[in-house]
């Protein structure tokens, strides 16, 4: 279901925002040119109630889901919880970045966000580590959950 500007204000508390910053000057990624809580919030707040917010584009894929913003807001809105819900709303119509995707694939392939390919295998070798296997249940399990959760849409 992907949320509306409106629900998602009323969901995530966003018109008790007091435009402080707080958000932004403790988020890591707006620090280093990513995202800034506080736009995102003044978007979605200022938005028709009834848009499904397709201009945040990739910017809401920018946020590190670290919290801090949500830690730091006076107000105690949850910031990392409503883009995680953007997100969600953003994938769910098809607009993840291509890594997300590529992550989600190999992850309902493999059992595993990142591919072990021969150059993991030998530094696990090297350090005298187990290979890596993933057995067949639990794989079949792994992409039920996938599934049943809309993780991933078979």
């Amino acid at each position: 279901m992907v949320r509306t500007a409106g629900e998602i204000v009323t969901l995530y508390s966003l018109s008790s925002c007091t435009g402080c910053g707080r958000c932004d000057s403790v988020c890591p990624s707006g620090r280093n040119g990513g995202i800034h809580p506080d736009a995102v919030i003044s978007m979605v707040s200022d938005a028709d109630p009834s848009s499904h917010l397709e201009e945040l584009g990739s910017v809401i894929w920018k946020c590190l889901m670290c919290h801090r913003c949500s830690t730091a807001c006076p107000e105690g809105i949850d910031v990392t919880g409503a883009i995680r819900s953007l997100r969600y709303d953003s994938a769910t119509s098809g607009q993840s970045p291509k890594r997300f995707r590529m992550a989600s694939d190999t992850l309902a392939e493999q059992g595993r966000a990142f591919p072990v390919n021969d150059a993991v295998v030998q530094k696990r070798k090297e350090l005298g580590l187990n290979e890596i296997r993933m057995d067949e249940g639990s794989l079949k399990e792994l992409r039920a959950i996938m599934s049943r959760t809309g993780f991933r849409h078979e």
